[in-house]
């Protein structure tokens, strides 16, 4: 009860934490978006020496070979990166390949297509979908670009993501079959980390700064209002549980992170786990019983663990960064 107090009374007194929680929390939202931005930085350096080596050998030739004497090296491809699929009760892995530049993955509930930020040919970061194992890619959304953090609606109908606009990032969402996109939050504090779809595809979770109380908190918004509604203060990185009951989010309340459950509409709250670093990039399990996230190793390095409802245990599954479930046993790991 001492923690929902200080919750209210910072809401309705305006008492603001700890100086350095927003800091953390602010560096947290930066450290997302680099990530995300990292590989698609490492596909152009990759592109423009490949492009380089390419200048260089027809500068270095006065024509091109003729048929029969050797062939003329083939025009540089886009490089790829490898993730891992792993089964979470048995730690073993296998391979998934997937464009270099390559983010945010985000799978069906049935598992049967993934979606991932990604540059177009004109360097602009956009929203693909693609089947199951990467085969059959198709962009969905065009323009300027600066689109992350792909989520699925239940239907496989719509995709949620965020969006760089004019001022602040916005949620925006992308009718799958004829690719319009729609922005549907216009917040004074921007809108960021789409955390998930109510069960009917009526409303989406995401946060927003709050500047009454200086913190990042989560938010529903209703797709056929647009009305918000607060669900938790101080609820940093919301996800919305697949069966609506649940929220998982990131709490910078007290000193350190942790990771934070309460019932869907942010009541009855409990910590699962004191985090290290920024935050825990958690991630449900289709069927609502498991919440993947990324905490420290002992090597002082960062893993995935999993923390099981059921029955309250957290165990480690493997080294890397949770991305998405594909079903309730294998989990996608870059």
């Amino acid at each position: 009860m001492p923690e929902i107090q200080e919750v209210f009374r910072m809401a309705t007194q305006k008492v603001r934490p700890d100086p350095e929680a927003i800091d953390r929390q602010h560096r947290g939202q930066r450290r997302r978006v680099a990530q995300k931005r990292a590989a698609v930085y490492a596909l152009v350096v990759v592109l423009l020496v490949a492009g380089a080596v390419v200048a260089i050998n027809t500068l270095g030739s006065d024509h091109e070979r003729p048929a029969g004497e050797g062939s003329n090296p083939p025009p540089p491809q886009a490089a790829e990166q490898t993730l891992s699929i792993i089964d979470v009760g048995t730690g073993t892995a296998t391979e998934f390949t997937a464009p270099a530049g390559a983010s945010g993955f985000d799978f069906t509930l049935d598992g049967s297509m993934v979606t991932y930020a990604e540059s177009d040919d004109d360097g602009n970061i956009q929203v693909f979908v693609a089947d199951a194992d990467g085969s059959n890619a198709q962009q969905l959304t065009h323009g300027e670009g600066g689109a992350r953090g792909p989520r699925w609606s239940p239907d496989d109908s719509m995709i949620a993501y965020e969006r760089d606009t004019s001022g602040d990032s916005q949620i925006f969402v992308v009718d799958v079959p004829d690719g319009t996109s729609t922005q549907v939050t216009d917040e004074a504090g921007g809108a960021v980390d789409p955390g998930g779809w109510t069960p009917d595809g009526g409303s989406i979770l995401f946060s927003t700064f709050n500047a009454s109380v200086d913190q990042y908190s989560a938010v529903s918004v209703d797709l056929s209002t647009g009305q918000t509604t607060q669900l938790v203060p101080d609820g940093s990185v919301p996800t919305l549980s697949p069966d609506g009951a649940w929220i998982a989010f990131n709490s910078y309340l007290k000193q350190g992170i942790r990771l934070m459950l309460a019932n869907g509409d942010g009541a009855s709250r409990r910590t699962i786990a004191r985090l290290t670093l920024e935050d825990g990039f958690e991630e449900w399990s289709p069927d609502s019983t498991q919440i993947a996230y990324v905490g420290s190793t002992d090597a002082d390095g960062s893993g995935t663990y999993v923390y099981d409802l059921v029955t309250g245990r957290t165990r480690f599954v493997t080294d890397g960064t949770i991305e998405s479930w594909i079903d309730n046993d294998h989990i996608l790991v870059s």
